[in-house]
């Protein structure tokens, strides 16, 4: 994948547009340039009124090798033209079905690139027929170019095939494509992302990697619009140009290209010959495109397309053998709001809207978004709110975070990441279904790096068990959040339990917030001050409610301390033996006088049995002492780990009364 971006960000000063109105905007849009046939290929226009027939895997099996066929696709405009090839045999790739190897016949038509990127789903077959899809192509070709057809038979089957998303009535189930080998590549279904700068290229593809996006091809689009006369129909037909799009708005457009393989009668349409990501059960509305050639690139080339109009249906399934459209069906979309403040006083509105089953995109609208809002990249401090409405709950998820970061734009793809995957992630989730009915952000920039260590922690001179003592907390902030003098200090008052022993205590000052830790996530951060085994803890949440109280309990303020006084070990006996600098004598060299014979003792009345005192196990050891406190406005970082000497004052209440009445004999002088 990051080889192909390379490629891509070669060929990015191409102009793109992916111009698509809002869906409440319902003006006609003018159709795009008329069809221009570029001199010397052999493409021959396709009448509007052409019908082409399914050539089903029985008959097209048998078809001799080097028949001639035709791919039918849009190079320019919205017409469709054909592109002579011919059949080369069937070939197994382990998809489950057969596969037609095919080459391309059109010397001119290899000149302009050959197979590109936005071709996938071209109906190919003989002459008014459609055996299957254009879907896959060498790697690096040489002419004639050789590619792979996905039969029309396992591409209808789709329309039929349920998806683990109707199974469990869910928004979407995951459904990795696989079983390709290493001669073909697909041939990529190119997304086009408006407002994305050609450099985040390769930021992007680190975010949005693995197997769902095997199959497309990010590329960053600018430019203009095409003009032409109105269009208000929303048919297809095979091999006409559509868009099916991840997310649209006011920055940013993420629509995948490709072509339509074969129209039925019930208004349902195949198309791509591959999956677009296969999630299986599939939202994402469909646009018509317009062609405006084809760009050569040294790996791959692509369709200079773009998408107009209103949405015109919906993709409903996304699997292997290719995506299943219905016309006519226009989906709900996840709106998205961003509120942007730069410190000045004025507040900007972008508005999007998302597909349902790609809410892992939202953190992608809101970087490119807050990027081109921006229009530079520099340190400051951003603090941010995300709440998410829910269709199953009235109940609103809110979650602010703070960060100090270089690339704030970037971290906050990750935060949000991680406040949105708590919820759509279904392996994530194990609370209950959670479907988002709208979700707004707002950002404030401040150009101070509101960012402060904790540099030191000082003990008062005398800590007494069973009093309050006041420590200090010093901060350290950055140069440019200092006020009134370098450092800050916090005072914080503890009272000392009675029960505290004697010695040296452990207190622990640790900043709670882990700045730029998405695995663990800001409230997920612990401290273990042991590892006994335990089995309390929080309940689990068993529905969306309880999944959203969670959340919320796990939130942490970005300046937020806890300090942790924990009692001396032993009960108080923790000290160091001392060092001796000197030689201890010899035993046999030691006299030990004699003792003197101590007189008996007059008996003692009134003193307890020894079986009534308590038993050490009755005794209640000391509790850690836990204070949480919050500098408002900053970012905390660092932590202190000290010894504080616990003392405990002795008084006649410490002794029982019988024992201090007991007389004390008189000795003799010198004993």
């Amino acid at each position: 994948m990051k080889t192909y971006l390379m490629f891509t960000c070669i060929a990015i000063t191409v102009l793109f547009y992916l111009g698509c109105a809002s869906d409440e905007d319902n003006t006609s849009l003018e159709n795009p340039a008329s069809l221009q046939i570029p001199a010397g290929l052999n493409a021959a226009p396709l009448g509007d009124d052409v019908v082409l027939e399914n050539m089903y895997e029985a008959e097209a099996t048998k078809l001799a090798d080097k028949t001639p066929v035709q791919i039918v696709t849009v190079i320019e405009g919205t017409g469709r033209v054909t592109l002579e090839a011919r059949f080369r045999g069937v070939r197994d790739l382990g998809l489950g079905y057969p596969v037609y190897e095919c080459e391309l016949m059109d010397d001119v038509a290899e000149a302009m690139g050959g197979i590109a990127q936005g071709m996938s789903g071209s109906p190919v077959g003989p002459p008014g027929r459609v055996m299957g899809a254009l879907a896959y192509g060498d790697y690096f070709s040489k002419a004639p170019t050789r590619f792979l057809v996905t039969s029309i038979d396992a591409m209808e089957a789709s329309r039929s095939h349920q998806t683990f998303g109707d199974l469990r009535n869910a928004e979407r189930a995951p459904a990795a494509p696989s079983g390709i080998v290493s001669m073909y590549t697909p041939v990529k279904t190119p997304l086009m992302i408006t407002g994305l700068q050609p450099h985040r290229l390769e930021q992007l593809n680190s975010y949005l990697q693995g197997s769902r996006y095997e199959f497309l091809q990010f590329v960053a689009a600018i430019g203009g619009a095409p003009a032409a006369p109105k269009i208000t129909t929303t048919s297809l037909k095979a091999g006409d140009m559509i868009g099916a799009a991840i997310a649209t708005g006011d920055v940013i457009n993420a629509i995948g290209f490709g072509t339509v393989t074969q129209v039925y009668d019930d208004g349902t349409f195949v198309a791509f010959g591959h999956p677009f990501n296969g999630d299986g059960k599939s939202a994402m509305p469909v646009y018509r495109a317009v062609v405006n050639g084809i760009v050569p690139n040294l790996q791959a080339s692509y369709k200079s397309v773009a998408a107009y109009g209103n949405p015109i249906g919906t993709i409903t399934k996304d699997l292997l053998p290719g995506i299943v459209g219905e016309l006519g069906k226009m989906p709900d979309m996840i709106p998205v709001k961003i509120t942007y403040d730069a410190g000045n006083g004025e507040l900007i509105e972008k508005h999007h809207k998302v597909a349902y089953g790609q809410e892992t995109f939202i953190p992608t609208v809101v970087w490119v978004t807050m990027d081109a809002l921006r229009q530079e990249i520099s340190p400051r401090t951003v603090d941010s709110t995300i709440q998410l409405h829910f269709k199953e709950t009235d109940k609103i998820f809110s979650r602010s975070f703070r960060t100090t970061a270089t690339d704030s734009s970037f971290e906050g793809l990750f935060q949000t990441q991680s406040v949105i995957g708590a919820f759509t992630d279904i392996l994530t989730n194990n609370a209950g279904k959670a479907t988002l009915d709208r979700v707004d952000i707002t950002v404030k920039d401040t150009p101070q790096i509101w960012r402060a260590e904790i540099d030191k922690v000082i003990v008062p001179e005398e800590v007494i068990a069973g009093e309050s003592a006041t420590f200090t907390i010093v901060l350290l902030p950055h140069w440019s959040a200092t006020e009134n003098g370098r450092t800050i200090q916090k005072e914080v008052t503890i009272d000392i339990p009675e029960n505290f022993p004697e010695g040296k205590a452990r207190l622990h000052v640790e900043a709670q917030y882990q700045e730029g830790d998405f695995f663990f996530g800001p409230g997920d951060f612990v401290i273990f001050d042991d590892f006994g085994d335990s089995d309390e803890g929080p309940p689990l949440p068993q529905n969306l409610d309880q999944l959203i109280d969670e959340q919320v309990a796990a939130q942490v303020d970005p300046g937020s301390i806890l300090i942790i006084l924990t009692p001396p070990d032993d009960f108080g006996y923790d000290f160091e033996l001392p060092e001796f600098d000197f030689e201890l004598p010899e035993l046999d060299d030691i006299e030990i006088p004699e003792l003197p014979e101590i007189p008996e003792l007059p008996p003692i009345d009134d003193v307890p049995p020894l079986d009534d005192l308590p038993s050490f196990e009755e005794i209640e050891p000391a509790e850690p002492v836990e204070i949480e406190i919050i500098i408002d406005d900053f970012i905390l970082t660092g932590s202190k780990r000290i010894t504080v000497d616990i003392k405990v004052p002795v008084t006649e209440d410490d002794f029982p009364p019988d024992i201090l009445e007991i007389p004390i004999p008189n000795l003799p002088d010198g004993e």
